[in-house]
């Protein structure tokens, strides 16, 4: 009987990414607590220039899976070298696995793992990005675009691909950002291919199919390269400098569950997250993941202030809205008479409201969400309850 190809007996593969983080401890409290929940044996040490993590689960040498981990400091940040091997798993186990590592460090992502071309919606900015980097060979990081067929009994397939390879920028394009590709001397990149874009080679035109196996390679090609790029700094202990301030596109959470839990981890002494809300943001999908660690860090920066017992400069709402952003202390009485249901939360043991929220679009339309909190007032922490979508209101039958 032949195996699956997606099957291997022996396989192995490389994630690099660069940490917003400076602190290795940032690491070790996210790294430790997934190990003891997916029973891994965890071994910390440490080296030349910072720690080393061996997680380690099998029955024998014939059949196991284990991620070594590299943490070592790049001038601001915190650099990260992944390597998975294992033995007599589907390989698609390991990469979904390998993700799994990486997805609850999603919140410590930082500036340099996804790209400065922005995206897709950015329209004729994405394009002269996209022709920036295509034009200097060395310049940026990888990326793969897509042109998948929208008819296929591959779809699925594809999709799931694309879903567990967040760490890579995998972007599909439409008919019109086809087009303008073409145009930039890439003739051939049409349905069911992809290009492949990687500083230092060649960018290259292959076919998606079968069954996903060139998104595969591809996707497998461009995380090698991202890995190895990262391991030779590690390995060299050379410093690189982040910058003060992110070039234009260029950002720092790849989900909105990254963005709330980057949020927490850097104002975790007056934000505190409900489990619900860390469940809503992983499956929200709002495309401005950053507006939500931007919204979060500048109400955060309120709230040590008012802990501190200092001035915020005048009601929540008002200096909100002089920073940029929309914010209500409190849901109309409409609301909550009719739908309190949807703003009750238990946590801590105590009942709470989540009625204050941060907003960004009107109810209803396509790009809208919802930032859903309660004010602890003996504590002087926030609680975030719920982000995404907008909750019922009062003008709603629930």
């Amino acid at each position: 009987m032949s195996q699956h190809p997606s099957f291997s007996t022996s396989s192995r593969q490389v994630v690099g990414v660069l940490l917003e983080t400076t602190y290795f401890d940032d690491v070790a409290t996210i790294l430790v607590s997934w190990a003891e929940q997916h029973k891994f044996v965890l071994q910390r040490s440490e080296t030349t220039i910072g720690e080393a993590y061996t997680l380690f689960r099998g029955v024998n040498r014939r059949k196991f899976i284990r991620h070594d981990i590299k943490l070592g400091k790049l001038g601001s940040s915190v650099a990260l070298v992944a390597e998975s091997a294992s033995k007599g798993q589907p390989m698609d186990a390991l990469t979904a696995e390998q993700m799994d590592v990486l997805a609850p460090l999603s919140g410590l992502k930082p500036k340099h793992i996804r790209n400065d071309i922005g995206p897709i919606e950015d329209g004729a900015a994405f394009i002269r990005n996209i022709k920036a980097h295509l034009e200097d060979a060395i310049a940026g990081l990888p990326f793969i675009l897509i042109s998948p067929p929208h008819e296929s009994p591959e779809r699925e397939e594809i999709e799931a691909i694309i879903t567990e390879s967040d760490d890579i920028d995998v972007i599909r394009v439409g008919k019109r950002t086809k087009t303008n590709i073409r145009a930039l001397g890439f003739a051939q990149f049409c349905k069911g291919q992809l290009l492949m874009r990687i500083p230092g080679h060649q960018t290259k035109v292959m076919p998606i199919a079968p069954v996903g196996a060139g998104l595969r390679a591809a996707i497998r090609i461009v995380r090698a390269s991202h890995g190895l790029r990262l391991g030779n700094l590690l390995g060299s202990g050379a410093s690189v400098k982040a910058g003060a301030e992110p070039r234009p596109y260029q950002h720092s959470c790849w989900t909105a569950q990254g963005a709330l839990l980057k949020a927490w981890s850097k104002y975790y002494e007056v934000l505190d997250l409900h489990q619900n809300a860390v469940d809503t943001a992983a499956a929200c999908n709002y495309y401005d993941p950053e507006w939500v660690y931007d919204a979060l860090s500048a109400l955060c920066k309120l709230a040590i202030k008012w802990k501190a017992g200092e001035s915020i400069g005048g009601n929540w709402e008002q200096t909100m809205k002089s920073h940029g952003y929309d914010f209500s202390p409190r849901s109309s009485a409409g609301t909550l008479g009719k739908c309190g249901r949807h703003y009750e939360f238990t946590h801590a043991g105590k009942h709470i409201l989540a009625e204050a929220h941060l907003g960004r679009g009107s109810q209803g339309a396509r790009n809208v969400i919802r930032i859903y909190l309660h004010r602890d007032e003996e504590r002087k922490m926030l609680v975030v309850c719920h982000v995404g979508s907008h909750l019922p209101t009062g003008n709603q039958t629930t």
